[in-house]
């Protein structure tokens, strides 16, 4: 046994590692550091021959029937959604502030939007009154119509089939 004292394991296992050192010499000459270094050996053997155990076959099947059984729940779909919604809005914010040519780009759009919207809509709106001049009922038919259908379909999208007196 060697008169040098044991040095800490924490050494040990590192010297051991690296594969050489001097507390690897003093356990070649120590009893009790080469009983540790062989038992942390053997273990080591140990743990390498133990293989992790494959899932069931199953597993990913009931997984996603699960899954599919139990819906989302509405209120995390919605903060999710507006989690997105405000992380977008305050990244368009943050490059029309840091950007003059996206702020300038952005102010001449809205100019041109304002004059040629105003146009647009007296357009739509002159339109439609001389629709309903003409045609009043079969417009208001066909629009009736159309608002049926959209709400069916929106409706059915949702996921229950609608009764009439709910369209």
């Amino acid at each position: 046994m060697s008169v040098q004292p044991c040095p800490d394991l924490e050494v040990l296992f590192a010297e051991l590692e690296e594969g050489e050192g001097s507390a690897l010499d003093h356990a070649a000459d120590c009893v009790a550091c080469s009983a540790v270094l062989e038992e942390h050996r053997l273990m080591e053997q140990d743990l390498y021959r133990l293989a992790d155990p494959l899932p069931p076959p199953t597993l990913v099947a009931s997984v996603m029937a699960r899954v599919a059984t139990e819906p989302v729940p509405q209120r995390r779909e919605v903060w999710s959604g507006l989690t997105i919604l405000m992380s977008s809005l305050i990244g368009g914010l943050g490059i029309l502030v840091m950007s003059d040519q996206a702020l300038g780009r952005l102010g001449t759009g809205v100019a041109s939007l304002l004059v040629e919207g105003r146009l647009f809509v007296e357009g739509v709106l002159s339109g439609a009154r001389a629709l309903w001049s003409t045609e009043g009922l079969a417009v208001a038919a066909v629009l009736a119509f159309l608002l049926l259908t959209s709400l069916a379909g929106l409706k059915r999208l949702a996921g229950s089939a609608p009764t009439p007196s709910e369209a």
